[in-house]
């Protein structure tokens, strides 16, 4: 085959490639990244009484992710999204001293919240807690894991 027809060739495959469809994403990330979980300070809550405050495990010194009453019965809990602070229900609570599952929700957005009860101070009437929070909102989520307490 000359150059030329080889040349001619080639150009024809690279200009018939260039109209042809993209191929299919195979792609696979995640949908965590379609909601932002900021933090709180006390202030942005209206409790009273015990509070739970957690922070993220990597990060305690950057704020509160969730904030919530510590209570069993008609609690809120406070979290961050996208900018705006959302007030969630407590819809159930199971457990005991040791650990649990708390479930909150409000307008679209839950978070379930597992934990286990850390070291105890009796001075301050506060018990440390290692949770993992699964917030839903828009069929997106996303785990974080957290760290801090429940005080009265």
């Amino acid at each position: 085959m000359s150059m030329h027809k080889s040349l001619l060739v080639l150009t024809a495959a690279a200009a018939l490639a260039s109209c042809a469809p993209p191929a299919a994403s195979t792609s696979t990330a995640s949908t965590a990244s379609s909601f932002v979980v900021g933090t709180l300070d006390t202030s942005d809550t209206a409790i009273q009484g015990c509070t739970v405050m957690l922070s993220r495990a990597d990060a305690e010194s950057a704020g509160y992710v969730f904030i919530e009453d510590g209570v069993d019965v008609g609690a809120k809990g406070f979290v961050r999204i996208d900018g705006a602070i959302l007030q969630l229900d407590l819809l159930s609570s199971e457990g005991d001293d040791n650990g649990g599952v708390r479930t909150f929700a409000k307008d679209g957005t839950q978070l379930v919240e597992t934990w286990t009860a850390g070291a105890a101070n009796e001075a301050s009437d506060s018990v440390g807690r290692d949770a993992t929070l699964v917030i839903t909102r828009g069929g997106a989520a996303q785990t974080v894991r957290v760290v801090g307490g429940v005080a009265c």
